[in-house]
Formats: structure tokens, C-alpha cells, sequence
């Protein structure tokens, strides 16, 4: 490529075009200034149509803070044992011996009980009684309203072992969050 581009190193008049206004000497390798009047030649021209691309903004969901989160838990699964004991009552089921233990029947009650608590709520409402007090929701991943079939694998997901410690180790995210693909955040 011959210009009036003359090197001031070797004296050389072959360059490379860098940019606008810088070059390379393929003599001797030198990068120097000069405006050879070489310009970009646009490939294509935008379009005036502002409806064209339509680009809805990306809404970022703010997870619901681990404090929260405890919060929750805690109310709701004391919302649950007054259930239980409602329903033990009202059946007159024995739902623990006077030692605290536990009996079958009360073990049952409570693997029923608390699936189809965190079910109703949140598929009619998007949030439990915990939930209302601490001013959080359920949404789906996408920001909608979760799906009956999240709802219905949320309540199982609760059941899984050592979930309620799964979300301290995935900064807030429980695995009855991840796996349906929903979150909790504030309302």
C-alpha cells in the first residue's frame, strides 16, 4: 500500500492502517500518526422505525434477604403446628405421647399437613402467613405469578432432607426455590 506516508525511521513508504490516524511501517515495524483519509465504510444504515425492535427492559427480582427467609420459616411452621394440632383435636388423634415424642399418626398429619399449607397459600395467594408478615412473595423465575405445578413442587421440595439449610449455602436460594424455578423476593 503506497501513500504519501513516508517513514521517518527507514524512510519507507509501504504502511499498515491501524485506526484513523495511526499506521505501522512494514519496513521497519515503526507505529507513527498520519490521517491517510482511510474511513470505515458503514455496512448497513438504521432504520428510522422506532418501533422496529422493541426492547423491553430486563426487570432484575431482588431475592428477599436470609433474615427474612428465617423469618418466614419460623412463622409458618408455627402456622403448621397450630393446624396439626387443630386437626389432631378435631379428629382426636393423638399427635405426640406426653414424653414429646411424636406417634405415627401425628408424623402423618404433619408429612400431609405441611405440603398442602405451603400449597393453598401460595398458589392462591403467592405467600404464606409467614410471608405477609415479613412483606415477601412467590413469583416465578420469570416474574409471574408460579405456576400451580411450581406450587405443587415447592410444597414437596420442603420435604427433601437437610432443605432448610440449603439456601445458607447458595446465598438465599433454598432448593425448593432452584428446582421449580422460582424465587422469593420483597413485595
Amino acid at each position: 500500500m503506497s501513500s504519501a506516508f513516508i517513514c521517518n525511521k527507514c524512510g519507507s513508504n509501504n504502511y499498515e492502517q491501524f485506526s484513523q490516524t495511526q499506521v505501522r511501517c512494514m519496513n521497519c515495524g515503526t507505529v507513527s500518526e498520519y490521517d491517510s483519509g482511510y474511513r470505515v465504510i458503514p455496512e448497513f444504515d438504521l432504520s428510522k422505525d422506532e418501533t422496529l425492535l422493541n426492547i423491553e427492559p430486563t426487570v432484575l427480582f431482588p431475592a428477599a434477604p436470609i433474615s427474612k427467609r428465617i423469618a418466614n420459616y419460623i412463622i409458618d411452621i408455627l402456622s403448621a403446628s397450630f393446624i396439626i394440632f387443630f386437626i389432631g383435636t378435631l379428629l382426636k388423634i393423638e399427635i405426640s405421647t406426653p414424653k414429646g415424642e411424636i406417634t405415627d399418626s401425628g408424623l402423618l398429619i404433619m408429612m400431609i399437613t405441611i405440603p398442602v399449607y405451603y400449597f393453598v397459600l401460595e398458589s392462591l395467594f403467592g405467600k404464606t402467613i409467614g410471608k405477609y408478615f415479613t412483606k415477601t412473595k412467590v413469583i416465578s423465575a420469570d416474574g409471574k405469578r408460579p405456576t400451580i405445578l411450581q406450587c405443587i413442587f415447592r410444597s414437596i421440595f420442603r420435604l427433601l432432607p437437610f432443605e432448610q439449610f440449603s439456601g445458607l449455602f447458595m446465598k438465599g436460594v433454598f432448593w425448593h426455590d432452584l428446582l421449580p424455578k422460582t424465587l422469593v423476593i420483597e413485595d
